[in-house]
């Protein structure tokens, strides 16, 4: 067969379709003579999600300080709605709500109504989904939140549909409850408003204000691992039930885990759950690439859009999969994905586009899904028996009288797969023909590093110099065209224009890339190009007194908090990725990453499901600290002597070193959740206690705490009193063994409390 140039063919599809819109009553916003009856300021966006309501009734505005000072000026409340192009719902209410006159016309004359792509401006969509998630106990998209002309949320939710359902009140009923309450109470709303981003704030920034003393240990990791085992399907793989996502950091934990210790198990989840991924419908058995989750927990019937961002993250942990097991079905699977990035996500310029839609023509999964008879349409009788098959529709519809292909055999259809191969060729053709999916163009920063990391990984394993073209030319656009002249980075680039400025997680992630870069090429400009970001990544985010860094810049405009984010989401966070490559750049750049990673330990311990990617960065660190606790052996040394004896009482002075640079709790600590210094003996012992004085600590305040801690440091010596407990025999000979249970620090990291035996001679 001769070979089909797929990035042309497609090309020309999408410039057939660059007009398409999922709004299916388009007819009913236009005029006869095929003008748009409304346009409102939306038309002057690039993003492709706000352009779909350029032409809605409703007198949108962009977050800009027009809408903002109007709000104010007129004292008028403001409806935010944030969504993205892939979001099925979004669309639903754009069809429904935005596209109804008479709804437009209640919320242009109340409200100040702001548009928002939550993939522009996720600095923004954090802390108004943390809004909705307080107020509702639940969240997603669109996400609808009714703002104070201040931008305070006080009243929120997700969808509302055009008129009142059973337990869900139409949007025109939310309009008139929210006016009215603002009209005839406002202070109240004024009061709520303000008691909710009070509470925003805490749960997205204060929280992370001080340093705990949790060590940065093996525990962390230990527990997270406890966590994946059980919820861990053995049936199906992954974590958790339907529906089921991915989840790239907790499948790279594991990985991690497997090599520094060769535990089998921890590998066999892996490739269990890489297994049904891409067997089942969530994968995109004709063109390659993942969908976004599973509906079910089997991993059959998909959400259909596709990102960049999981995208890129897959193929990383196919290929590590194949460098650890050879087995080549992991590497097919890698090249796939990179093939449909090449093919359909790939701009001319050199970055990759964000996303693809989930429906076509008001409907979800209308692009991939098939019936028998479209099959054998295009492949034959014979073909399509074949192929129907090995891709299970034979076995009859899956998804609404359709088939969502998928591989009922796995692994063991590898063979059979190879033998269709141009069958499926073919489908991918008339595919292709098809009315496409609505193509998000956005280039955005972080998640192209990600993809720049993946390919240069790809590249490094399989020696792919396509891989590397690809990763390098991505990587040279974003340095040359979203680079501003003072080295900062933008976010976006859409249509020859680049948009807002950058966030952690864009410097984060590209530096990543970069550094894949220079590991993959061992040439230094990657390298010094990932430095020097670095370095304005920590001007810009750093948080100096309290480790981690801030999502946001410390100059950005209109934001009722600054936040931190340390949650993985689908994506990992931006201070674990920094964590991860503060490491690469060496002792310089340690302690950024210890602080860091200190800023978030007690929540690592917490709910190590948020954490998974943090708790990965934390395996790096202890691998580059070595084996810690065996080098830090002889922090604390003691020698115990009987000082006198009288009336059976044994007055024993225990002296103490501290190795220089560290210091030890005292007793009292000064801080509830610190472990003291404490002197105890084995119960089973002739000998007890009767008193111990520990000497008063030093009183010291460090980088990670705003309160005062007391610790010993240096030479201590330690006062007690034993005795022969009653109606026991005492063996003057056998030395007793006092336990000192201490939790050594110093200004960066706490180890994990230990205990030294220090034998003790009662006689001479």
């Amino acid at each position: 067969m001769k070979q089909i140039n797929w990035k042309w063919f497609l090309r020309s599809i999408l410039l057939l379709n660059i007009v398409w819109t999922v709004n299916a009553d388009e007819a009913a916003l236009k005029n006869p003579d095929g003008s748009w009856k409304w346009t409102n300021r939306l038309v002057h966006e690039t993003s492709p999600y706000l352009l779909l309501h350029a032409h809605n009734p409703v007198d949108w505005y962009p977050w800009d300080d027009e809408a903002l000072e109007r709000a104010k000026r007129e004292n008028k409340l403001i409806f935010l709605s944030v969504g993205y192009s892939t979001c099925y719902w979004c669309h639903v209410m754009e069809r429904e709500v935005f596209s109804n006159p008479e709804i437009a016309e209640m919320m242009n004359k109340d409200f100040i109504n702001i548009k928002i792509d939550r993939e522009e401006r996720p600095d923004l969509d954090e802390i108004y989904m943390t809004a909705t998630q307080l107020l509702t106990q639940r969240g997603g998209w669109p996400n609808s939140v009714f703002l104070t002309p201040d931008l305070k949320p006080f009243y929120a939710g997700t969808y509302f549909p055009p008129t009142d359902m059973p337990g869900r009140p139409g949007f025109p009923t939310i309009l008139d409850a929210v006016q009215e309450a603002w009209v005839t109470r406002e202070d109240e709303v004024i009061e709520s408003a303000n008691q909710i981003s009070e509470t925003i704030a805490m749960a997205t920034s204060r929280v992370f204000t001080a340093l705990t003393a949790k060590p940065l240990s093996r525990s962390l990791i230990t527990g997270a691992l406890d966590y994946l085992q059980t919820n861990y399907s053995r049936a199906y793989g992954g974590f958790g039930n339907a529906p089921k996502f991915p989840n790239p950091a907790n499948l790279e934990l594991l990985l991690s885990e497997y090599e520094r210790a060769s535990d089998a198990s921890l590998l066999k989840m892996v490739t269990h759950t890489l297994d049904m991924m891409a067997y089942g419908g969530m994968y995109d058995q004709i063109g390659g690439g993942f969908h976004r989750y599973s509906v079910d927990e089997k991993w059959l019937v998909p959400h259909f859009e596709k990102m960049l961002y999981d995208n890129a993250q897959l193929a990383k942990v196919y290929l590590r999969a194949y460098q650890l097991t050879h087995e080549l079905r992991y590497r097919r699977v890698a090249e796939e994905i990179f093939s449909f990035v090449f093919r359909e996500m790939t701009a001319p310029e050199g970055g990759f586009y964000a996303a693809l839609d989930a429906e076509t023509d008001a409907e979800e999964g209308k692009y991939y899904v098939w019936t028998a008879d479209e099959v054998q349409e295009v492949l034959g009788k014979k073909e399509g028996e074949r192929f129907a098959k090995v891709y299970g529709v034979d076995k009859g519809p899956n998804f609404e009288e359709k088939n969502v292909l998928y591989v009922p055999e796995g692994p063991a259809a590898e063979d059979d797969l190879k033998s269709v191969a141009a069958a499926r060729e073919k489908l991918l053709m008339a595919r292709a023909k098809r009315e496409y999916p609505l193509l998000d163009t956005k280039i955005i920063v972080n998640w192209n590093g990600l993809m720049i990391d993946a390919l240069a990984y790809g590249y490094e394993v399989l020696g792919e110099e396509r891989y590397l073209a690809a990763a390098t030319k991505a990587a040279r656009f974003i340095l040359d065209t979203l680079r501003k002249p003072d080295g900062e980075l933008w976010h976006t680039y859409t249509a020859g224009v680049t948009k807002q400025d950058a966030y952690l997680d864009d410097y984060a992630f590209f530096v990543k890339g970069l550094l894949a870069l220079h590991r993959a090429t061992g040439k230094e400009q990657w390298f010094n190009s990932a430095k020097t970001l670095t370095d304005t990544m920590i001007q810009l985010f750093s948080d100096d007194k309290n480790g981690g860094f801030y999502y946001t810049k410390a100059d950005a405009k209109h934001l009722i908090v600054r936040t931190k984010k340390p949650f993985d989401s689908a994506i990992p966070s931006g201070n674990a990725v920094a964590v991860e490559n503060l490491l690469a750049f060496g002792t310089d750049y340690q302690s950024y990453a210890e602080k860091t990673l200190r800023s978030f330990a007690a929540s690592m311990a917490q709910a190590p499901p948020s954490f998974m990617y943090m708790l990965f960065a934390l395996n790096h660190y202890l691998a580059s600290k070595g084996a810690l606790d065996s080098d830090t052996s002889r922090l604390v040394t003691g020698t115990a002597v009987v000082k006198s004896e009288s009336s059976g009482i044994f007055n024993v002075e225990l002296d103490l070193k501290i190795a220089a640079g560290w210091h030890v709790n005292a007793n009292p600590t000064g801080q509830d959740n610190l472990i003291p210094t404490t002197v105890l003996v084995d119960t089973d012992t002739a000998i007890e206690i009767v008193d111990v004085t520990y000497p008063k600590g030093k009183s010291v305040r460090f980088a990670f705490s705003d309160e005062s801690l007391n610790v010993y440091e240096g030479s201590l010596t330690i006062p007690l009193q034993l005795k022969q407990k009653p109606r026991t025999l005492l063996d003057r000979t056998v030395p007793v063994l006092l336990k000192l249970t201490y939790q050594p620090c110093n200004e960066t990291e706490c180890l994990l409390p230990r205990t030294l035996n220090i034998p003790l001679k009662l006689s001479p």
